[in-house]
């Protein structure tokens, strides 16, 4: 459920142009509810700092990349609105929110984020040094250190962006300053390497990479 003032975003929010999406998620919480290892639900709230834009199959570095279809790229597929999560190395989930029109290959990766003060705290969290999941900037710095904090894995996969899934996206009126930079980790991709499609919070701490 949202706070008293915020409003959960509807999947067709996700239908609107990958930049823009990727773009207007800074500074909306991303949610997550769990039972916690003491049988309560809590909800796990992350401010998100970064984001990138995968736009497509005349992206090279997008998995959909020159019409590539798999049964792990199907689902980049639908219309905007669903999750797309893999796992890289063997060891990292990724977070992808599918966006844009159906049949255009399109997502926009969470990379970064903050804990926000009326998250939730769970259990195991409460036996490490006072508050640090609260004043650690760099906790959720990092696509692989969000999904692990959030125990978020590829059963999300194919879901709706939605409070159903257990998974959602709430917009509280944050607008931060934006600043764009180059993705990170796809020097594979040619020129694409240098197009300005990581969307970042400007300057802020919790950010994955200046």
């Amino acid at each position: 459920m949202s706070t008293a003032s915020s409003t959960i975003l509807e999947p067709d929010w996700f239908t609107r142009p990958t930049c823009v999406v990727a773009a207007d998620l800074i500074g909306k919480v991303l949610c997550r509810r769990l039972i916690d290892s003491d049988g309560t639900e809590k909800i796990l709230r992350m401010r998100i700092s970064e984001t990138e834009g995968y736009i497509g199959a005349a992206d090279p570095a997008c998995h959909a990349h020159a019409g590539t279809r798999t049964s792990r790229t199907n689902i980049m597929y639908e219309s905007g609105g669903v999750f797309y999560v893999y796992l890289t190395y063997g060891i990292h989930h990724m977070l992808n929110l599918v966006s844009g029109a159906a049949q255009s290959p399109e997502s926009v990766l969470i990379r970064a984020g903050f804990v926000t003060d009326d998250s939730d705290c769970l259990t195991d969290e409460q036996q490490w040094r006072p508050r640090k999941q609260r004043t650690d900037p760099k906790q959720f710095a990092g696509p692989g250190k969000l999904t692990k904090r959030l125990r978020i894995d590829r059963n999300l996969y194919g879901k709706p962006i939605a409070s159903a899934s257990d998974v959602w996206v709430e917009d509280d009126g944050c607008h931060p300053p934006v600043s764009l930079r180059p993705r990170i980790g796809i020097d594979y991709a040619g020129d694409a390497k240098d197009w300005l499609l990581r969307y970042v919070w400007t300057d802020h701490p919790s950010l994955s990479k200046n």
